[in-house]
This record gives structure tokens, C-alpha cells and sequence, in this order.
């Protein structure tokens, strides 16, 4: 898998992101973030396109497929049973849509439509302000700096570097070879063999009874001379049965002895061999015999799903952490302000002493301002915690870990309307959900299991066959030209039948494999209500922020009115009662409390947004990212995925 880049990874089976949209592979291999992002009108064009297109491939998939075993490269597959604990678990949902927006104006808002931009400006951290704060010291001692990034920066960086991703992207790899080893079983096999040796035994003496006595037919001591070499081809066929070619060649040279002459010597004995062994019923059939290889590439397959599965996570993760310290900066933002605001007033106070301010008022002002400062230390470390984390999820080379510069997210906090419909998104997720899938998959895996056990419960009989044919000649060419003329041929045809009493072994292991079927769809199921749970959670939790949100600019308002007036009502008074100053200094807090739930509502709006596409299985799509599995040594063209 191609996430990073650089010829280290080429010795690696390689999975490569591919995209049409802001992110794309470059020239050289890499994933790259284009300069426009991705607008939610356009991730809502998208999702509307995907809902229908994944509708209709569940449909076809209820349809079109027959068995597990229909091809090595196919997909999990979905028979009727398991299209029906889906439509079972969805079908009191209803096709109702539904859009998460803000709401209309609430009456206050109508009400300071006019001093809306005092308002926001009043308001700590208002639209389009630079956060420039006061990071405190880093590690080194040295005042502690800010590097900008954006989330397309942030998501690419961890794309592209994140660890966890890269230690994923290996099990498809070797998956891969595993698939190489099943799938070689059925590879010709070549065999040679080659022999030299001379051979000196003392043999019994055969005489016969002749008129001129008893004549010995041979003598007492064997003398001979033997070369030999074979060459076979051998194959397992994908019926299960095999095939072997062989040629042998047995050239010997024996010693005469006085009137006894060997002839043709020395001798060449060639011979070629054709051999079947081939199953009947036990071990018979392509279903059986390419059950490893069905097996093997359906693990790869899941192991590509867990790819897709990390990438998810790791995608949803860095946008979690990025909008989290979006957030930290912005709580310490308002916390500054607080700061500032209580120093403002301490001066006022100050500079009205030696008048109408006692010293109760400004012991309360100098109170009320160191602790206020106390609490920055604690939001500081909190943007440190969090760009840190932030860091580790992209392992971005050129913003390491060790370094003290604390990363300074650039996007604005905005929240757009989304279209929200729960059956669809049911639907979808059960059809990209890269656990569901992988759900399936160890289904098929359990099915191929059950036919290669039910195949085990029949008798073992094997049809046998071989024919050689053979020669002998004084030299090489005579004995190859006589085994040429068929005038030696030789053949064996047999049956061999075996058959356990009982059958007690194979009929329990069928069993097991039923089971073990029975396990992967109660499993299955289990998957399905967590997708339907995982869902629910997600959309809920994205309604509730989106009706969250102006609930919390309403109070923001109202609150920074009520500071408003009571600035306008201090410039006027001609003393300063404690009674006042603790009603500025509280209204002061819970006008920076109610600008803190508000970005906190945007936030946790967004991130629900990343989680619900993650409860979907939809992450890459919206990011128009993909995964390409490729061989190792194949040729990789970008343009062709466009």
C-alpha cells in the first residue's frame, strides 16, 4: 500500500490511494491535498449520489449472487438468509428525511439584529479574529510559537505518515503471498535425478549336463557398470487429481568372461511414463480443490477492508483531534480576554481611588484578575496536550513530535446544514461498513469450510491408470527409436476404495464447520445491530448540535447585550458599589461561558459529522479517497483512476 512513498516500500505487495477530488496522487506517488476543499453542498451531492448507487448494489447483490465458490476475485457474498436479518433489523425505519440546520432567528436575535456586529465584536474571540495568545514557555524555556495548518494539511499529513496506518497496510501483503502459496500448489513440478555405480557380486553358478560334462551358463562374479538419470513432469490438476510424465533411462556395461557374451552391451533400457491418479469422490471437484486458494483470497480481501477500516479511523481521528485543538485555542483565547477585561477594570478602579473606589473594590478587582490568570496556565497546556496529539496522528516529517512548536489550526468554526435520512444511511452503512464486510467474508470462509467438509464425508475411491513403453538398444539411439515403436508398451487401470466404518471422523468434522457457519451469521448479526446502534448515535448526536448551536449564539447575544448595558450604565454611575463590580465580573464569566458552549457545540457538531461518516463507512468517499490493490512489481498510472 502507497501512502507515503520512496523505494523502500517496492519489495512490498502495494495498496494505493486514489481520489478525483481535493485529495490526488502526484507524479511521484503521494497523496496531495488541491488548493479548493470540499464543499458540504458538494459532500451532500456526493452522499445523495452514493445513497442511491449503494441501494441499487444491495439490491443487485439480494439478486445476482449464487455461492461464495462462483470466483476467486469476488466479493463477500450475500444469499438470502442474511438479506434477510438486514431487511428484518431495518424494516420498521421509516424513508423520512430529515435536515439538520439552524433554526430561525430566536427573538432576541431579531430584536439586536441591528447591533449585531457590536454584539460580535464585544463577544471574546468574535468572526474572523486572530488568535494571537500567550502560549507560555516550551520545554526549552523559550517563549512557545504557533504553526499555522489547516485540516486538509492535517488529514494528508496523516494519511501519508500515520504509523498505525503504515503497520496495516502490510497485512494485505502478506496475504498476498499466502494467496501465492495456495494458488503455486497447483504449479508444475519438474524432478531430475542422475546415478553412477559399479557393482562387484558374487552370483550362484548355473551349469547344464552335456555330453562334454557340466557347462556352466554363466560365471560366479557379476561385474557391472550402471548409469542411470530420470526426468519427470508432475501437476496436481484442480479436480484434485494428478498427472506425472516421467522418462528414465538405465544404461549398464557388464564384464564377458571367456566364452559368455552380454548382448547388447553395454545396454540401453529407456522407458516413458504417463501416470493418473484421479479422485471420485472424496477430493473431487474444483469447489474442494481450490478451497485454500477461494480461502486465502477471501483473507486478503478482509485484510484490504481492515486497511480501509484504519484509514477511517485514522481520518476521523486527526479531524477529531484537529477540531479539539481548534477548541483548546479558542478556550484559551477566551480566557485571555477574561484576563484583559479584569485588568481593564482594575485600572479603572485604580485610577479612582484617591475618589469614590475603597480598598474592598480593589481587592476584589486584583482577586478577581489573578485568578483569572492562574486558570490560563491550565488551558495552555491543554493546547499543547492537544497539538501534540494532534502531531502523533500525523507524524508529519517536517512538524516531529519532538519539536515545541505548538500547530495553530487556520479554519474557521462554521457549521452548514446537512441532509439527515436514516434508512438510506442504514443502507449504506451495511454496504460499506468495512466490518461488515469483513463480517461477510468470514462467512464465505465458513461456507467453503462446510462444502470442503461435506466432501470429506464421502468414500475415498481413486481411479488409477498408468502406461510406459520401453526399449533396448546397444547404443542411445537404438533404445530411444525401439521405445518409440509401441512394440513394449505396458498399462495398469485400476480403482481403490476406502471407506472408514462409521464415518465418525468426517461426519463430526461437517458438524464443526456447521457451527462454525452458524457462529459467523449470529456474528454477523451482532455486526448489523452494532452498525444500526453506531448509526443512530451518530445522526442523533449530529441533530442535537445542530439544534444546539443557535441555542448557544442566543445566550452568547443575550449575555454580551447584558454586558453591553452594563458598560454603558459603569460610564454613567458616579461610584463604583461592589454590588456592580461583581455583576460585571460575572456577566464578564458567563458571557465567556456562553461563547465557550458555543464553539464547543460547533465543535462537537463537526466532529459528529466525521463520526457519523465513520458509522457509515463512508469517510473515504466524502474524502474522495480509494484503494487500489496492485501487484508488486505492476505499473501505477493516476491518470487511469480519473
Amino acid at each position: 500500500m502507497l501512502i507515503g512513498g520512496g523505494n523502500r516500500w517496492t519489495s512490498v505487495h502495494w495498496l494505493k490511494l486514489w481520489n478525483s477530488g481535493p485529495l490526488r496522487v502526484n507524479s511521484e506517488g503521494l497523496v496531495e491535498l488541491q488548493a479548493s476543499s470540499l464543499l458540504r453542498g458538494t459532500i451532500q451531492a456526493i452522499m445523495r449520489g452514493l445513497k442511491t448507487i449503494i441501494s441499487a448494489t444491495v439490491l443487485c447483490i439480494l439478486a445476482g449472487c449464487q455461492s461464495p465458490l462462483d470466483g476467486p476475485d469476488t466479493g463477500p457474498f450475500l444469499d438470502k438468509q442474511l438479506a434477510g436479518m438486514i431487511e428484518q433489523e431495518i424494516q420498521q425505519v421509516d424513508q423520512l428525511e430529515r435536515e439538520a440546520v439552524l433554526s430561525q432567528p430566536s427573538e432576541i436575535e431579531s430584536v439586536l439584529a441591528g447591533r449585531r456586529d457590536e454584539l460580535d465584536a464585544l463577544s471574546p474571540v468574535p468572526p474572523g479574529a486572530d488568535l494571537n495568545v500567550d502560549l507560555g514557555l516550551d520545554l526549552s524555556g523559550r517563549i512557545a510559537s504557533g504553526e499555522p495548518i489547516d485540516l486538509e494539511r492535517a488529514v494528508k499529513a496523516a494519511v501519508i505518515n500515520n504509523l498505525g496506518l503504515q503497520g496495516s497496510r502490510i497485512q494485505p501483503a502478506i496475504n498476498r503471498e499466502q494467496v501465492i502459496q495456495a494458488e503455486a500448489v497447483f504449479d508444475i513440478v519438474l524432478g531430475a535425478g542422475v546415478s553412477f555405480g559399479r557393482d562387484r557380486t558374487p552370483t550362484t553358478v548355473v551349469e547344464v549336463a552335456t555330453e562334454a560334462g557340466d557347462q556352466p551358463l554363466n560365471v560366479g562374479l557379476s561385474r557391472v557398470e550402471q548409469f542411470q538419470y530420470n526426468v519427470s513432469l508432475a501437476k496436481k490438476l484442480t479436480t484434485g487429481g494428478t498427472v506425472r510424465l516421467e522418462t528414465n533411462l538405465d544404461r549398464t556395461l557388464q564384464r564377458n568372461e571367456d566364452d559368455l557374451v552380454f548382448r547388447p552391451n553395454p545396454s540401453v533400457r529407456p522407458t516413458f511414463a504417463l501416470q493418473i491418479e484421479q479422485p471420485i469422490l472424496r477430493g473431487f471437484g474444483e469447489e474442494v480443490n481450490l478451497a485454500q486458494v477461494y480461502i486465502a483470497q477471501k483473507t486478503e480481501q478482509s485484510a484490504v477492508e481492515g486497511v480501509r477500516a484504519q484509514l477511517i479511523s485514522t481520518i476521523t481521528n486527526t479531524e477529531v483531534a484537529y477540531w479539539n485543538l481548534a477548541f483548546a485555542w479558542r478556550q484559551l483565547a477566551i480566557q485571555q480576554w477574561m484576563v484583559g477585561a479584569a485588568e481593564e477594570l482594575l485600572e479603572i478602579i485604580n485610577r479612582r481611588r484617591n475618589y469614590d473606589a475603597n480598598i474592598a473594590d480593589w481587592a476584589q478587582a486584583v482577586a478577581t484578575v489573578e485568578q483569572r490568570r492562574s486558570e490560563i496556565i491550565g488551558y495552555q497546556q491543554q493546547v499543547k496536550e492537544a497539538s501534540d496529539l494532534l502531531k502523533q496522528l500525523m507524524n508529519d516529517p517536517a512538524i516531529p513530535l519532538s519539536g515545541e512548536s505548538v500547530l495553530q489550526p487556520v479554519d474557521e468554526m462554521v457549521h452548514l446544514p446537512i441532509e439527515l435520512e436514516l434508512r438510506e444511511s442504514l443502507l449504506v452503512a451495511i454496504a460499506n461498513r468495512p466490518d461488515v464486510r469483513q463480517s461477510l467474508y468470514n462467512i464465505d470462509i465458513a461456507k467453503i469450510n462446510q462444502v470442503v467438509a461435506d466432501n470429506g464425508r464421502l468414500p475415498d475411491l481413486d481411479f488409477q491408470a498408468s502406461v510406459n513403453t520401453q526399449g533396448l538398444g546397444g547404443t542411445y539411439h537404438d533404445g530411444y527409436s525401439e521405445s518409440f515403436t509401441g512394440n513394449f508398451l505396458s498399462y495398469v487401470v485400476g480403482l481403490v476404495f476406502e471407506y472408514p466404518l462409521g464415518n465418525r471422523g468426517p461426519e463430526a468434522a461437517f458438524q464443526e464447520s456447521r457451527l462454525e457457519r452458524s457462529s459467523m451469521v449470529v456474528e454477523y448479526r451482532q455486526v448489523l445491530l452494532q452498525v444500526i446502534l453506531d448509526v443512530k448515535t451518530a445522526m442523533r448526536r449530529v441533530m442535537d448540535y445542530a439544534e444546539l448551536i443557535p441555542a448557544t449564539r442566543t445566550a452568547r447575544i443575550a449575555t454580551a447585550e447584558s454586558l453591553r448595558a452594563l458598560e454603558v450604565e459603569r460610564q454613567t454611575l458616579a461610584s463604583l458599589t461592589p454590588t456592580f463590580l461583581n455583576l460585571i465580573f460575572s456577566t464578564q464569566a458567563q458571557l465567556a461561558n456562553a461563547r465557550t458552549a458555543e464553539f464547543d457545540a460547533i465543535v462537537q457538531f463537526n466532529t459528529s459529522v466525521s463520526k457519523m461518516y465513520e458509522a457509515m463507512g463512508t469517510t473515504l468517499d466524502v474524502k474522495q479517497i480509494g484503494i487500489q490493490t496492485i501487484d508488486e512489481d505492476g505499473d501505477f498510472d493516476p491518470r487511469t483512476l480519473y
